[in-house]
């Protein structure tokens, strides 16, 4: 084969190869996931985005915006510096019901969180769910996945605690007092 061929041939090959032969003309790769390899604890910033990408995947509204900024309030030493929340309220274009726990667990076990026992739930009279939560962990986190209905609004709620940010820094204050 003369040279020119060759140079053809290998031209051929370059572009089959960088195009991903067999894949969707139009699909665009994923962005890289922040998560670092490995076994140590997660960044908070990976949390973040773990919380907000779940909900957003699972169809459940943005982080309430109240929410999101207190995770970067608490000085450093404090137990509330430990936490990450998420809090998507329901909106007429928007709706939030139990099934978005469901979902939004699945998007959280895809980034390698584990759910440890069953998602808990209480009923009304009629059978419809009120409260449900889920308890999942990774890396030195625990996270609870909470949605709530109530008259007022519904709610999907997501907060996560760093183990060892609150051994150092000690327990959460009383919410309630």
């Amino acid at each position: 084969m003369s040279r020119p061929k060759w140079t053809a041939i290998a031209a051929a090959v370059v572009v089959l190869g960088t195009a991903g032969c067999g894949t969707d003309a139009g699909a665009t790769a994923a962005p890289p996931s922040p998560r670092p390899a490995g076994t140590g604890p997660l960044s908070k910033q990976v949390v973040r985005t773990d919380l907000d990408g779940s909900a957003a995947d699972a169809g459940a509204p943005a982080n309430d915006p109240w929410v999101a900024g207190r995770d970067n309030a608490a000085p450093a030493d404090s137990p509330k510096a430990c936490t990450i929340a998420y809090k998507g309220f329901a909106t007429e274009t928007q709706p939030i019901e139990a099934a978005h726990l469901d979902r939004v667990v699945r998007e959280l076990e895809e980034r390698d969180w584990k759910q440890f026992g069953d998602r808990k739930e209480r009923k009304a009279p009629d059978g419809v769910v009120f409260e449900a939560h889920a308890v999942l962990a990774q890396r030195g986190w625990r996270l609870l996945a909470e949605y709530r209905h109530s008259p007022a609004n519904d709610v999907l709620t997501l907060s996560a605690f760093d183990d060892t940010c609150l051994k150092k820094n000690g327990p959460l204050p009383d919410p309630i007092g």
